[in-house]
């Protein structure tokens, strides 16, 4: 899965990759701010957990005698669960408009970037 990105990122012009490094923190600010609204909306937070779990399969496996039979067997996987958790909303409120002033303050300086971009790797 991690592969993809990297193979994908190889591809990528100068240019465009000029202006991914430039957004990645813009993209994270707004990831922040959209998770940060979600929790004001619902009144409470959820968090990832990952959590082992057994799971009971049918296993194949040979016997001493070269035979071949079947049975039930555990197997232990990890699992990714989302858990509710409380919130002081008023701390989120407070949190999503530090957010908001300082994804407004970026945009100048990303802006600037940008351009710099555009003129150091033209079309």
């Amino acid at each position: 899965m991690l592969v993809l990105p990297l193979v994908l990122a190889a591809c990528a012009t100068p240019r465009e990759a000029c202006l991914s490094d430039v957004s990645r923190q813009g993209r994270v600010v707004d990831a922040l701010i959209a998770q940060t609204r979600g929790n004001i909306a619902r009144g409470y937070g959820i968090e990832e957990r990952e959590e082992l779990r057994t799971r009971r399969h049918l296993c194949r496996y040979r016997t001493d005698d070269g035979e071949i039979v079947r049975r039930f067997c555990d197997r232990t996987v990890a699992e990714d669960i989302r858990v509710p958790v409380t919130l002081d909303i008023e701390a989120e409120k407070v949190k999503l408009d530090q957010l908001l002033a300082r994804r407004e303050r970026m945009a100048g300086a990303e802006a600037t970037a940008r351009a710099q971009c555009v003129a150091r790797y033209p079309s």
